[in-house]
C-alpha cells in the first residue's frame, strides 16, 4: 500500500493563552512550558519536515501569537516554501 504524502500539520507552538475557554483542549497556560520548543528548536523541525515533505503548517497552539518568535518561524517557513496559516 502505497503512503499517501503528508499534506497538512498542525503545530501546537505553545500552550499559552491569554484567555481560558471552556472548549479548549489545549490545557492552556500562563507561562512557558517547559516543553516548548526554543527558537532555534522550531526552525531544526521546519528545515527537518522539509527533508521529506511540503505541507501546509498550520499554526496554532494555546494562543500562538502569546510567541515572541511567532512572526520569524512563520517567514521562515515561508522562505522555505511551506503555506503557513495560524489558527488563533
Amino acid at each position: 500500500m502505497k503512503i499517501p504524502p503528508l499534506r497538512m500539520i498542525a503545530w501546537e507552538l505553545t500552550r499559552r493563552c491569554n484567555l481560558s475557554c471552556i472548549h479548549c483542549r489545549a490545557l492552556a497556560a500562563d507561562e512557558i512550558d517547559p516543553n516548548e520548543l526554543t527558537h532555534e528548536e522550531a526552525i531544526e523541525l521546519l528545515n527537518k519536515i522539509k527533508d521529506f515533505a511540503s505541507p501546509v503548517i498550520i499554526l496554532t497552539g494555546g494562543e500562538p501569537m502569546m510567541r515572541e518568535d511567532i512572526y520569524e518561524i512563520a517567514e521562515y517557513g515561508t522562505s522555505l516554501g511551506f503555506r503557513m496559516v495560524m489558527d488563533t
